[in-house]
């Protein structure tokens, strides 16, 4: 769990406080170390140089140490000093911290440090280790006797002394530390507290914008830093709902455009592509970081890109055909430099798939084609004939008669080609409004099949019609199951041979629909054309179909009408054996109960 700043802020003001404390404790305690030693040793002087003037002359019978050692004594317990007597021999003849008959006993003096300076430069000075007493002591000795120095008087403090003085200088610095460093971090803490909690309200308002609140603002008392950084956070929180709500309404822009929109940057990587262009070329829409070109799969889009990236300058237009999953595609690709002062910063590609405008261009072109020439054919005759009987033909009965009837089987061609088209244009263009009811499938067919039964008796063709009873009605148009009908019987009766044709017309319920059969044992159809028999203006034997006044539209309206009536149409056929074609209509009572 991280600490708060409050706390931090706290323990480093009570840490500053404390460790400059400890060096001013560890100095001030330093100086008043050498200040109390420096004390002991003026006063360890005075009181050296003030009984060395009270003995300039030796007092009578102190070659007696008894005599000189009570005067050590006297000194020393008035001082609360060791008082030594040392003669000029190093010999030791009173000491107040040993007993005068153990004094004898003492080691020779001479070689003392202190001993040795007083009587080279009058004064000597010296910290050691004492090895009678057994105890660190200062040492200060000088030479008395005047005119004639005749010993040696020396003071020593032990330092144990001076220890207890230092130890209560030490104890009564630690304790005012210890107060200074309580009063130092509360008052830090304090600090602390006030100078984070304006921070706190801020990073308070920080989280709750992370977690969606955007209407977040944090108030401003005061001019001072953290003032100005509430300042700062509320314009940038504005900015970000600003530039937020900017990039949803370009993002719900981008999505709502058909055409598929790339943007790539200056180094040629895909940065951004709107959900057409994601599901165009299967990439994602790169919101996070950028994707290389090669993961388009398409290798043409692929050399596009590196052509387009390749001019970084102009508008390019290119139509480019690709072969995708769903097939051979066209698209219409415009390129546009995105230029920063003078610097190419990467390319905005709108590519738009125009396969069906493309394909709705051919199929226009292809109708004027497969029209003009239907209508050429009609209108030549009727125009070559008309000609001949204008040169005198009409003279001429029996010729008249005969042309005249080619003239009139010409136009009831033509008339039923403009028919066909104009019912096939209307029923593509979607405007019929089709009547839906329930259709009983067997008078419907009888009906249709008693209209062809003298033109197939004429011709010596069998006509068969096989409905069980009960067959449930089909949702339809009744006129219009009547059109798919006639066009699925007409063909059949026209493309059997004479005498021997038999044309054979069944329904059955194929699971929620009624498939009927229109089956005959003609001429069939090749396999090659099979695919395209429901293409309009479309024939096998184009010159028997036409001799029949077939005009290659009806399988193209059967196709529509059933499309419309949530049909199918399937046809199956063999060169010489004859073809079947199955048209699917949807059962009345599922369409009802599903519209309940």
């Amino acid at each position: 769990m991280k600490a708060k700043v409050s706390f931090r802020l706290g323990l480093v003001f009570g840490l500053i406080v404390f460790f400059s404390l400890a060096l001013s404790y560890v100095y001030q305690g330093r100086h008043l170390r050498e200040v109390v030693f420096k004390t002991v040793r003026a006063g360890l002087l005075h009181d050296l140089k003030l009984n060395a003037g009270m003995l300039d002359q030796r007092p009578d019978g102190w070659p007696d140490i008894a005599l000189s050692d009570r005067w050590a004594d006297k000194v020393g317990k008035a001082l609360d000093l060791r008082v030594t007597l040392i003669d000029l021999d190093g010999r030791v003849i009173g000491d107040s911290y040993i007993p005068t008959e153990k004094i004898p006993s003492i080691p020779n003096h001479r070689d003392r440090v202190e001993i040795k300076s007083a009587l080279s430069s009058g004064l000597g000075e010296s910290k050691r280790f004492s090895e009678t007493i057994r105890e660190n002591m200062l040492y200060m000795a000088m030479p008395v006797g005047k005119p004639d120095t005749w010993a040696v008087l020396r003071l020593a403090k032990p330092l144990h002394d001076i220890g207890q003085v230092e130890a209560q200088i030490d104890r009564g610095i630690e304790g005012g530390l210890f107060w200074a460093l309580l009063l130092a971090l509360t008052a830090g803490g304090l600090s602390a507290f006030f100078l984070s909690r304006p921070l706190g309200r801020i990073a308070d308002a920080a989280d709750r914008f992370l977690h969606g609140e955007t209407e977040v603002q944090i108030p401003v008392k005061h001019d001072d830093e953290i003032g100005r950084l509430a300042r700062a956070f509320n314009y940038l929180s504005e900015e970000i709902v600003r530039l937020t709500r900017k990039e949803e309404w370009l993002r719900e822009v981008l999505s709502s455009i058909r055409e598929s929109i790339i943007v790539t940057n200056a180094s040629g990587e895909i940065v951004l592509a709107n959900p057409a262009a994601s599901r165009l070329f299967m990439i994602e829409g790169a919101r996070k970081r950028s994707i290389p070109v090669d993961h388009i799969e398409l290798p043409e889009m692929r050399e596009l890109f590196v052509r387009v990236h390749a001019r970084q300058s102009g508008i390019y237009n290119e139509e480019l055909s690709v072969m995708t999953a769903r097939g051979e595609r066209v698209f219409k690709v415009t390129a546009v430099p995105v230029v920063k002062g003078e610097q190419f910063d990467g390319t905005v590609l709108v590519i738009n798939d125009i396969t069906r405008l493309r394909n709705l261009e051919r199929t226009r072109r292809d109708f004027v084609s497969s029209v003009s020439h239907e209508l050429r054919t009609p209108l030549a005759s009727i125009k070559g004939y008309t000609e001949t009987l204008l040169e005198g033909a009409v003279n001429d009965p029996e010729h008249a008669t005969a042309f005249l009837r080619i003239i009139q089987q010409e136009s009831e061609q033509l008339t039923a080609l403009i028919n066909d088209v104009l019912d096939l244009s209307r029923i593509e263009s979607g405007k019929i409004i089709y009547n839906f009811e329930p259709v009983d499938v067997k008078p419907a067919l009888e009906k249709t099949m008693a209209l062809f039964e003298p033109a197939a008796s004429r011709k010596g063709v069998r006509i068969e019609l096989n409905v069980p009873d009960g067959l449930p009605p089909v949702l339809a148009d009744r006129n219009y199951f009547d059109i798919v009908m006639r066009n699925l019987i007409d063909n059949a009766v026209k493309y059997v041979d004479a005498n021997r044709g038999r044309v054979r017309v069944s329904a059955c319920k194929a699971d929620q629909n009624v498939a009927i059969e229109v089956s005959d044992n003609g001429i069939g159809i090749p396999q090659a054309d099979l695919k395209r028999i429901f293409e309009r203006f479309y024939r096998v034997d184009k010159a028997r179909s036409r001799e029949l006044a077939g005009t290659g539209l009806g399988l193209s309206i059967v196709k529509h009408i059933l499309l419309a009536h949530k049909g199918n149409v399937e046809v199956r056929s063999k060169t010489n054996s004859g073809s079947t074609f199955t048209v699917t209509f949807p059962i009345a009572g599922k369409e009802a109960a599903s519209s309940t």
